[in-house]
């Protein structure tokens, strides 16, 4: 049976299990292909699902070629996720090193507003995530992940994350193509990077060998126009390969977490957020970041909080949009209108 062929039939809900018993049973190919042909999506399963006449299907799914014909979804609403999604992928046997880079990164992003979006294979993606959830567990007001899945809903692949898709269904969203019960394959988990990399602005590698899935994510990305950057390792390493070949061929480097953060996220410099006022305590810390040009150090002082307690309030405003952490590490207000004369 060809790839094109087997494609089709999955989409339609038919299993490979489901086609080899009909061949068994003397159909031929073409006559599998007329019986499924015209099956009605609502007969798939009850679980629910867009199609892309439907006004909630991803609109950036249909950039894609061969887009879902129809795609599952559990969690939260698609409109609870941050607009801006960065991918990130890697390798399942991951280094310490990239585990680590991939926790930082995921939390960094969640931090900073950004969904991120991951396969849920062991390793890097499951790394990534865990990251977003710790993140979550600090500040509620974290972005929400997204996990795409490469088989259908009663599955769970790998086993060992079952914990992890609980706690994404959770606090995101999960998707998948596949109905219910459709079994993992080496052609579904391809099929799941292309998907990845049309829901992504932005997609990043964190280690992958010479011939890493992760590299075909990168790919598809790259074919959408979409950027990719990568966490660079050292030469001579199995897992470095890949990367290294990116970043030759013109990804970006990401060597410092928040600084990729603050430069990818779009920026609202040209007007101030939709807020109508300030509330007092909200604007007394504006009106000090305004007179300190955006350093710590003074606010702290005038105000008597700790460090700590000022960065947790810094970040809580860069979420609602009113100021923006540049890349010298200070901050740049971006609602001078609503302060009046306070500044």
């Amino acid at each position: 049976m060809s790839r094109a062929l087997y494609e089709k039939l999955i989409r339609l809900g038919v299993s490979a299990q489901r086609v080899a018993s009909l061949k068994a049973g003397g159909a031929s190919l073409a006559q599998i292909q007329e019986k499924f042909a015209h099956r009605p999506l609502a007969e798939l399963a009850s679980d629910p699902f867009w199609t892309p006449a439907c006004a909630a299907y991803p609109a950036p799914l249909k950039t894609l070629r061969d887009q879902p014909l129809q795609v599952f979804h559990r969690g939260l609403p698609w409109e609870k996720l941050s607009p801006f999604i960065v991918g990130i992928v890697g390798s399942r046997q991951a280094t310490s090193y990239g585990i680590t880079s991939a926790r930082r990164l995921g939390a960094a992003l969640a931090r900073g507003g950004v969904t991120v979006c991951s396969g849920l294979a062991r390793g890097i993606d499951a790394a990534a995530h865990w990251g977003v959830l710790e993140e979550l567990q600090r500040n509620p007001r974290a972005a929400a992940p997204v996990g795409v899945l490469g088989h259908g809903w009663g599955v769970m692949h790998p086993p060992e994350n079952i914990k992890l898709f609980q706690e994404v269904l959770h606090h995101g969203v999960l998707l998948t193509e596949y109905p219910r019960g459709f079994p993992p394959s080496k052609w579904t988990f391809p099929a799941r990077n292309r998907i990845i990399a049309a829901l992504c602005n932005v997609v990043v590698v964190v280690e992958a060998g010479a011939r890493s899935g992760s590299l075909h994510t990168a790919n598809f990305a790259g074919e959408l126009g979409k950027d990719v950057w990568a966490v660079p390792a050292s030469p001579g390493k199995p897992n470095s390969l890949g990367v290294l070949k990116l970043i030759k061929d013109g990804a970006g480097m990401v060597t410092d977490f928040d600084e990729f953060v603050h430069e990818i996220v779009p920026r609202k410099t040209s007007k101030s957020p939709s807020v109508k006022r300030l509330e007092p305590d909200t604007a007394l810390l504006l009106k000090h970041l305004a007179r300190s040009e955006g350093r710590i150090d003074p606010i702290c002082e005038a105000l008597d909080w700790s460090p700590t307690e000022l960065a947790y309030r810094l970040t809580e405003l860069e979420l609602e949009g009113l100021i923006v952490r540049n890349l010298d590490g200070q901050w740049d207000l971006l609602c001078w209108d609503l302060l009046g004369d306070l500044a």
